[in-house]
């Protein structure tokens, strides 16, 4: 230790203790022209700066940093006058052997026979130094896990949100340049489930370990979300902060309601099996004796036209109704049938012809057929698809008092489309895109199946159904049928 001859005794006790602490200590004083002089080194500071105690003791004041640094230090005590300057500095010293350590200066300035002292105080911030860079490679670890995570995961502390990665920010509506603190987390949770929400994170703070907390939510975009959080307790800065892990389960919910509609559909089949069985055989003998009188009016010629007539739909509604209920037991039990190859276009007369002689009131139905051709199906299945929407057309323009309904058939590329076209009551558009899920209707002796089995008769063949609708203005709906020769093209292929 080199002697400071100007240092009172209890300072030379003091330095002392310094020298055997890990704090290294050297005093520095400047002389004429602001040049400093080292008066005071111990051996802390030489192993600091690389060097043994003799080399730091003649050691140029600023040997010990970089050509950079030595200039902003240099600047830093330029602008200082008397005994003022800074109190705190960080800065890196370089070794003889070039190895950089990062160090933390603490200064501390007095007057010392008319000339200013500088008392410098450093340690070696290298571990502290290694802890916050592996504390910063950690939080950029987690940074890239979670802005990659297909999870919402976001980070409250203090009353907002202080972490947000961008699944988070697109469930919030929040944009990523636009303030995070300032969204309010209660702002989506519905009113009714606050206090559930409210007691559910009272729970998570005394330490209780609760299930992931399910809840719906209106997105921004206006559609529900049902969402699943985990949430976990955890400090931030001596603060508590909630993490939350959320995931999107809205398609999860839509498949459990999906399963719960085909058990129910299920079941259904079970039924509609059980009530087509016991009306197969009645049917079949209305069925007989229909076609029976049918053909006893053929020869007498004291009957009617018009009690032929009757006689004739009589007999089309009791064949109608024995397709309808073959229909009921294909679905109930899927079976491969020999399929033919149907006439559309008499498809449609019949059914036009078996509604106006089923509906007394019925609006006037005009048809519109242009040449078309066969496809290749089951002529009861594509009769009780017409049946159904023309039902629904004639059934509309009822409920609205008065109207027309038109029915075009034509052949477009390899497609046969039918358009049925009202101009009823129409559809509210809230409700349409519900109105060929199963057990859906409106009416209020409908069974809500009409559409969604005509809608399933049509995939059966290929074909589409496609429903547009305006509120009071009426209703569009059109079937498309790919035509024989397209069929035996996609079988081929």
């Amino acid at each position: 230790m080199m002697a400071a001859p100007h240092i009172p005794g209890l300072l030379q006790a003091l330095l002392d203790a310094i020298e055997s602490a890990t704090l290294g200590c050297t005093v520095l004083i400047e002389r004429e022209e602001a040049r400093l002089e080292r008066v005071y080194v111990n051996e802390e500071f030489a192993r600091v700066v690389g060097v043994d105690l003799d080399a730091a003791r003649t050691m140029p004041p600023m040997a010990m940093f970089s050509a950079e640094e030595r200039d902003r230090l240099t600047a830093i005590r330029a602008s200082f006058s008397g005994v003022d300057g800074p109190r705190f500095l960080e800065t890196t010293v370089v070794r003889p052997d070039g190895t950089s350590i990062p160090v933390e200066l603490a200064m501390g300035y007095t007057a010392l026979d008319g000339s200013r002292a500088v008392f410098i105080f450093v340690r070696d911030v290298s571990a502290k130094a290694a802890m916050a860079a592996a504390l910063r490679e950690s939080e950029e670890r987690f940074r890239r896990v979670a802005e990659s995570s297909p999870d919402s995961i976001t980070v409250y502390a203090q009353g907002k949100y202080i972490y947000a990665n961008p699944v988070a920010l697109k469930h919030l509506g929040v944009g990523p340049d636009e303030d995070l603190s300032t969204v309010d987390p209660w702002a989506r949770v519905p009113p009714e489930r606050r206090d559930e929400v409210a007691a559910y994170t009272q729970r998570l703070r005394i330490g209780e370990v609760s299930p992931p907390l399910n809840h719906r939510l209106r997105g921004p975009d206006g559609h529900d979300q049902f969402l699943e959080s985990s949430l976990s307790l955890t400090s931030l800065g001596g603060a508590p902060a909630i993490v939350s892990y959320t995931r999107d389960i809205t398609e999860r919910v839509r498949l459990q309601a999906e399963l719960m509609k085909q058990d129910r559909l299920a079941s259904l089949g079970v039924l509609a099996a059980g009530v087509a069985h016991e009306l197969s055989n009645p049917l079949t003998s209305l069925g007989i004796e229909a076609r029976k009188l049918r053909e006893a009016s053929e020869k007498d010629l004291q009957l009617s036209t018009e009690a032929k007539a009757s006689l004739a739909q009589i007999d089309e509604a009791a064949r109608r109704m024995k397709s309808i209920i073959a229909d009921l037991l294909f679905m109930a039990r899927p079976a491969e049938k020999p399929q033919t190859h149907v006439d559309v276009a008499q498809i449609i007369v019949s059914t036009i012809a078996l509604m106006r002689a089923g509906t007394p009131s019925c609006p006037p139905v005009h048809a519109h057929l242009g040449d078309l051709v066969p496809v290749q199906g089951y002529a009861s299945k594509l009769g009780q698809v017409v049946f159904n929407v023309l039902r629904n057309a004639v059934q509309a323009v009822e409920g609205k008092g008065g109207g027309d309904v038109h029915v075009h058939a034509s052949v477009v590329g390899d497609e046969i489309v039918i358009v049925v076209e009202d101009d009823g009551v129409g559809i509210p558009a809230e409700t349409l895109p519900h109105v060929t899920q199963p057990f859906f209707t409106t009416k209020a002796d409908g069974t809500g199946l009409g559409l969604w089995i005509s809608q399933t008769l049509m995939a059966h063949h290929g074909g589409t159904l496609d429903l547009k609708s305006d509120e009071g203005a009426g209703t569009k709906v059109t079937l498309r049928l790919p035509t024989r020769q397209a069929q035996e093209r996609l079988a081929r292929s």
